[in-house]
């Protein structure tokens, strides 16, 4: 009877939903890196909010003084004192918008048509953080308390790799434990049928090819690096995926990804033979690989390379992440997880692994259970992302069943 007060009262809160978007979305939370301010402002109105329904916050700053404040909030709410504890965890940044031309309606604005709220952040990872404050709401308006520990973590810079917002809290604090659940709001699928249980691993590499520029009338003179490189790059391109081969259809694709992506200008102008090209690789490694397999693959090309052509050629590893060691499937957290979603959706829900990155590989990496989960239509980064109130609604639903799924200790 608790759980379907509960259920009741997060279906009647989506003009709640309506308004915390309208109040969040315009408060830009773009990381550094990618030439914004950070969430401070994002973060503070989030607790505000919080404070206003009577929680407790708990706010852990890390230092960054690249943004006003000098600072990077990550803010914590817990309700029951029960075994295990449940986090759900969303994050508060946001990318940039893009090329503004390509939005119909104000990326900075929440605007509704609907069941669609559009505006960058809207899905990733707003979405969540909605989801996430009308089960706080919820609970609070209705007296209840879960029979295990939820704890609601709001945290930063996700988007540019967590130094400051998960990996702090886990390297710098200690919070977690190795029998917590976590919940990550990101990953998702359009009927919630898709549960994130492993990841790929993630190396980017730079490779550099100097050759000798000359002037494009005397070729023989020189060493061309652009031609060199072009044949470089396929070299490894022929290498990585002979190499590695290993089929897994737990993910989506099955198999390890090799991509030549980013390629830096050589020469400004059309007559100059280039004696320098850059190219960079984003790879995405099954685990059953280690990083340093792939790492050792490109330099094993470049040393061969560099010996039979007279180029030099250098491989600097730009960014390593592995994955840690999937959620197994049978872990209490996934089989409540999937009752959940079918008691609520009418919908077998599966375990699946992706190539992309969440904050769930950090506690993965650590031995603690955690899954992928959300409902979404997978707009994020897009121009006019949006969400879908239902799903907001729906998404609550589901965090709330699973609480009161989980098997007390």
């Amino acid at each position: 009877m608790e759980l379907k007060r509960l259920l009741e009262r997060i279906e009647g809160l989506s003009g709640y939903a309506v308004e915390l978007y309208r109040r969040l979305i315009p408060l830009k939370a773009v990381p550094p890196e990618f030439g914004g301010e950070g969430e401070l402002r994002r973060a503070e109105a989030l607790q505000e909010e919080l404070e206003k329904l009577g929680f407790r916050v708990e706010r852990y700053d890390a230092p960054d003084d690249r943004v006003p404040g000098g600072r990077r909030p990550n803010l914590l709410v817990r309700v029951g004192s029960g075994r295990p504890r449940v986090w759900i965890i969303s994050h508060l940044d946001t990318v940039p918008e893009g090329d503004a031309s390509l939005w119909r309606y104000p990326p900075y604005e929440a605007t509704v048509e609907g069941d669609f709220v559009y505006g960058r952040g809207a899905e990733d990872n707003l979405q969540a953080v909605v989801a996430t404050m009308l089960l706080l709401r919820a609970l609070r308006d209705t007296g209840l308390e879960p029979p295990v520990t939820l704890v609601a973590a709001f945290v930063a810079d996700e988007e540019a790799g967590s130094r400051y917002g998960v990996r702090y809290l886990l390297e710098k604090l200690n919070l977690f434990d190795g029998d917590d659940w976590v919940l990550v709001p990101d990953f998702c699928s359009p009927d919630g049928s898709e549960i994130e249980v492993a990841e790929k691993h993630l190396l980017w590499v730079k490779v550099v090819v100097e050759g000798r520029q000359v002037h494009a009338s005397m070729p023989h003179q020189g060493l061309n690096a652009h031609r060199l490189g072009m044949m470089l790059n396929l070299e490894l391109d022929r290498v990585l995926h002979s190499r590695f081969t290993a089929y897994d259809e737990m993910f989506e694709p099955p198999s390890s990804t090799f991509e030549p992506t980013r390629k830096e200008e050589n020469v400004g102008n059309i007559n100059t033979v280039p004696g320098r090209d850059i190219v960079y690789w984003d790879c995405r490694i099954l685990p059953v690989y280690n990083i340093q397999e792939v790492e050792q693959a490109f330099r094993s090309v470049a040393y061969w390379f560099s010996a039979s052509t007279g180029a030099k050629v250098s491989i600097e590893t730009v960014m390593r992440d592995a994955a840690g060691e999937p959620t197994p499937v049978s872990h209490p957290l996934v089989r409540s997880l999937a009752e959940a979603i079918r008691e609520d959706r009418g919908v077998e829900a599966r375990p699946v692994g992706i190539g992309g990155g969440t904050v769930a590989r950090y506690f993965r990496k650590r031995g603690i259970a955690a899954v992928v989960w959300q409902t979404c239509d997978m707009t994020a980064h897009q121009p006019n992302e949006y969400a879908r109130l239902g799903n907001v609604v729906a998404d609550a639903r589901v965090f709330a069943r699973l609480l009161w799924k989980a098997p007390r200790r």
